[in-house]
């Protein structure tokens, strides 16, 4: 019987040192928000989804938020969503 310690990773596959590595090598690091597309999941400038407010339906300023929905200005305002920008 194997007993784990608390630095121990499941199965053993990784050290402790190798894990550290990795991760910092595959950190992203922080960037300027881009909202994806909750349809086609591309960033706003690449989508090519039928752009209109799903609160009301209007094509007027239409803009993608935080939870990949389109919301028209008026719309953002009222329910205080934010745009990635």
């Amino acid at each position: 019987m194997r007993v784990f310690l608390r630095n121990d990773d499941y199965q053993g596959h990784f050290s402790g040192r190798a894990r550290h590595a990795n991760i910092a090598f595959m950190s992203t690091g922080t960037g300027p928000a881009r909202y994806k597309c909750a349809q086609c999941e591309q960033p706003e400038a690449s989508c090519e989804c039928d752009k209109f407010c799903c609160l009301c339906q209007t094509v007027i300023d239409v803009r993608i938020c935080a939870d990949g929905l389109m919301y028209c200005e008026p719309c953002r305002t009222a329910c205080e969503y934010k745009t990635s920008d």
